[in-house]
């Protein structure tokens, strides 16, 4: 090996402590940047030289520059973000519902509805004085006012929530779009080589698919070619250069779907903010809003029944103290029409209904039971006759028709004080007895005493002070449970840092390391330009 070797050498030792020089400055630029890995300089000893006197070193060079990423602890982060996501929604959205039934601040129905219960009390006390009856009257709007402003705050919220869906579901496509765009950089930079190559591509992808399992859970694979592909329920929502759109529509009840072309995936959708979202949503529409219609149709119910028996003190009778109850229908049929009535108020269970149809028959289903309530042979127009409805469908249905019947959907909406004039308040069991008669009344105070059928054997109180302590429970755990995820997400950070994170200390020695060795080797090339001068000058 020639005196001019020492060249060869100098310089690639010149080069790889220049490459650290390079990674070690860009590991310390990257130290606040979201998703980067640490970086480090892969050298090894060159091909040596064989001599008589046996193998002679090269020098150094640079394999590559190796990403500190562990992927078992990425999954684990992926996971743990999506569930983060999935229970920062529901603690977000049952803290608002939350407030809505917050009895310690007098906002609920419970204060009202016991001043309206007390009012009935005093009529009957005082059967003869229109100043307690108007305050009845008074107390009975206070009540339905009360309701109507919760179910609105209920509504909105429920409208906050599909707002946010659209939201979210903008911006899961615009990070499809991004995977999507990497993927084609990183199949580009990484062709024909057997290794990775395009770390800082791969750490921008990877935080994007980062932030797109705190939206939405996800599945995802790489391909040889280093593309992933993304899957989100159950569908593929990045291949390779291409990405597919997620789609909102709004359904029957109002609320917004989410779909992948024209397949609904929704009911995939169980983690990340989406799927939080679905299933608050979902929550709330069975739970408290059903709970509150329930209650306050019940209470319509029962006190309609008694007080129509009763008589006023100007001597009229058969006469609602509150609007009357009435049906609501859902027609899911193109080909046909639906009309329902109440025909017996006291068979009324204030249950919903839907019904489908195979064949030639009707079936009827309780909807938030599924048993069946009565069957028998469709005609076109001839009652269908359960529980106190008469319902009439007329048309051509088919297999995939259904309806709905509800005796809930706007009875909160809807609701008013039929009695306008105090002295018809029928406070009194016969016309024969009055106006000293307060049996009627007593029979109504009596009511708020008493388990009513229609809300499984609660009093009017207890069945309210369920709804609120569900409500409360529910939204308890999910506070609970967020605080838990966010306890673990920080110990796999955590344990994510030790790996990939860049620490300040261990890259100033590395600057420090590799500064000296290029100095060294600077040194190395001009000590053999010297020796070569000596040579040449003999």
């Amino acid at each position: 090996m020639s005196l001019l070797g020492l060249f060869d050498i100098s310089k690639s030792a010149l080069f790889a402590s220049q490459a650290g020089l390079y990674v070690t400055g860009h590991n310390i630029a990257n130290v606040n940047t979201p998703g980067y890995n640490r970086q480090e300089v892969v050298l090894e000893t060159a091909r040596p030289v064989a001599t008589r006197g046996g193998f002679l070193g090269r020098g150094v060079r640079v394999v590559g520059i190796k990403r500190h990423f562990d992927r078992f602890i990425y999954n684990q982060l992926l996971v743990q973000t999506e569930s983060r996501g999935k229970f920062q929604a529901l603690s977000e959205s049952l803290n608002q519902i939350e407030q809505i039934f917050n009895e310690a601040r007098d906002t609920g129905l419970s204060g009202v509805l016991t001043e309206f219960a007390n009012a009935w009390q005093d009529v009957a006390t005082n059967p003869e004085s229109v100043p307690h009856r108007t305050v009845l009257l008074k107390k009975a709007a206070a009540l339905l006012m009360t309701a109507k402003g919760m179910e609105q705050r209920i509504m909105d919220t429920l409208d906050n929530i599909n707002t946010s869906l659209e939201d979210i579901v903008e911006r899961i496509n615009f990070i499809a779009s991004e995977i999507a765009r990497l993927n084609g950089k990183i199949m580009q930079m990484e062709a024909g080589l057997g290794y990775e190559k395009a770390n800082d591509l791969r750490d921008q992808r990877e935080q994007l698919l980062l932030e797109l399992s705190e939206l939405v859970d996800i599945s995802y694979y790489e391909d040889k070619d280093g593309s992933v592909t993304v899957i989100v329920g159950m569908r593929n929502l990045v291949e390779k250069e291409n990405s597919k759109r997620l789609l909102t529509r709004t359904d029957t009840t109002g609320g917004r779907d989410i779909y992948i072309g024209n397949t609904d995936i929704t009911e995939q959708l169980k983690g990340g903010r989406l799927g939080g979202l679905l299933a608050v949503r979902e929550d709330i529409v069975n739970e408290p809003l059903y709970g509150l219609r329930r209650l306050i149709a019940s209470i319509i119910k029962e006190i309609n029944i008694l007080h129509r028996s009763g008589y006023g003190l100007d001597g009229t009778t058969g006469n609602n103290f509150f609007s009357p109850l009435k049906l609501y229908t859902e027609d899911h049929s193109p080909g046909a029409s639906i009309s329902a009535s109440i025909i017996d108020l006291n068979q009324l269970t204030l249950d919903e209904y839907t019904i489908t149809f195979e064949g030639t028959n009707y079936y009827v289903y309780n909807k938030q039971s599924g048993t069946l309530v009565t069957s028998g042979v469709y005609v076109s127009g001839s009652p269908i006759v359960f529980e106190g409805i008469e319902v009439v469908i007329t048309g051509t249905v088919t297999d995939s028709d259904s309806f709905t019947v509800s005796p809930l959907t706007g009875v909160i909406r809807d609701a008013s004080v039929a009695i306008t004039d105090p002295l018809s308040i029928a406070a009194a069991s016969s016309d024969t007895t009055l106006p000293g008669d307060n049996s009627n009344a007593l029979a109504i105070a009596r009511l708020f005493d008493l388990p009513i059928t229609t809300l499984a054997d609660n009093t009017f109180s207890d069945y309210y002070s369920g709804i609120v302590s569900t409500v409360g429970a529910k939204s308890r755990f999910a506070s609970d449970s967020l605080r838990f995820e966010e306890n673990l997400l920080d110990e796999i950070k955590n344990r994510r840092e030790s790996i990939s994170g860049v620490s300040l200390d261990e890259e100033a020695l590395n600057l420090i390391k590799f500064q000296r060795a290029f100095e060294a080797s600077a040194r190395m090339i001009r000590v053999t330009d010297e020796i070569l001068q000596t040579i040449l000058n003999l």
